[in-house]
């Protein structure tokens, strides 16, 4: 879905004609710019002569503990009356109460990958706009129901990017050059970190990107680790940002673990569930054992899948019986 797309329905679902909620999610794999589309948004309405938030507020959700500092900064910038004297529990439900009270605000919860930790900071407020970025995929626990989920660039989205990201104009005939946009934009499957990590080289290095491809073709994954990412607020690197994910799976199921292993030697796109219900039996002990008995009980084929799309490192498509992984993640893995 392209990003234009996305935040007209992000906006629609906030604030149109019969807006469904006062909250809703952002959903996708790490590094496919959820951060930069919440950021996007905010500045789209919250900027301006005529803004629609009166307020816009940035909570970091990834840890307990930065939940709790910056939902509490949240009082001293509405300036509650003694908020700076307050202890720090004292001070997050004085912006609790005052988020209550008061409307014409946007609340974002940036990488709140675990819902669960934000329980206790849920408003009842319908005058003011609740929005998180996030991997998981369900979000009942704090009342949001269906994310928008966000996919990789439109091809032409992230040929795009790559020109204005080094500068350089896009030529008004076709060449090697564009030719190499088209094919790198491809190769890195359209994914927005991938995509800055492989401009950010090339601006640095000051080469072509007909070049670059070249060597890409070669060194793949090497190559674009080779630099990390320099704009768009992106933490660290493709591997690295997926690595921590990769663990938490491993220790949760060890089955789902061989199942991302065994994904990353297949086509990426409609994986069909056949393969690992057929298969189970040739697939290893731990993938045999978790589905041993999904001819009486077929959810566990559900159970098996749910560790890697908690992360969205697989994207289900259970109207075909299907899923797919993004092509960076194989190769990562």
């Amino acid at each position: 879905m392209g990003r234009e797309r996305i935040l007209a329905d992000l906006h629609a679902a906030l604030t149109g004609d019969g807006a469904a909620a006062i909250s809703q999610a952002i959903s996708g794999l790490g590094g496919i710019g959820k951060t930069q589309t919440a950021v996007e948004y905010a500045y789209r309405y919250g900027q301006g002569e005529t803004p629609l938030y009166e307020w816009v507020f940035w909570v970091k959700a990834d840890t307990e503990l930065n939940v709790i500092q910056d939902f509490g900064a949240i009082a001293i910038a509405v300036e509650v009356p003694g908020a700076e004297a307050l202890k720090l529990e004292e001070r997050v439900q004085a912006a609790k109460q005052w988020l209550n009270k008061n409307g014409g605000w946007l609340l974002i919860f940036d990488n709140a990958d675990d819902p669960r930790l934000l329980r206790p900071y849920r408003t009842t407020n319908s005058a003011g706009r609740v929005l998180l970025t996030s991997r998981a995929q369900s979000f009942g626990i704090v009342g949001i129901g269906k994310a928008l989920a966000l996919e990789k660039l439109e091809p032409e989205e992230a040929e795009r990017f790559l020109w204005e990201r080094t500068g350089r104009a896009i030529p008004p005939v076709a060449s090697a050059e564009t030719e190499a946009v088209v094919a790198i934009a491809a190769e890195l499957d359209y994914l927005p970190l991938a995509l800055e990590q492989a401009a950010a080289y090339v601006e640095h290095k000051d080469t072509t990107f007909e070049k670059y491809f070249q060597s890409y073709q070669r060194r793949r994954l090497k190559l674009l680790e080779k630099q990390g990412p320099e704009t768009g607020d992106y933490p660290a690197s493709v591997a690295t940002t997926w690595q921590l994910n990769f663990e938490a799976v491993q220790a949760e199921s060890e089955a789902s673990a061989r199942v991302l292993e065994l994904s990353a030697f297949l086509a990426a796109d409609a994986i069909p569930y056949e393969l690992l219900v057929l298969g189970r039996e040739q697939l290893g002990e731990e993938i045999a054992a978790a589905l041993a008995d999904f001819d009486a009980d077929p959810v566990v084929l559900e159970e098996l899948l749910e560790p890697l799309t908690q992360y969205s490192l697989i994207r289900l498509d259970a109207q075909n019986d299907a899923y797919s992984i993004h092509r960076l993640v194989q190769a990562v893995v």
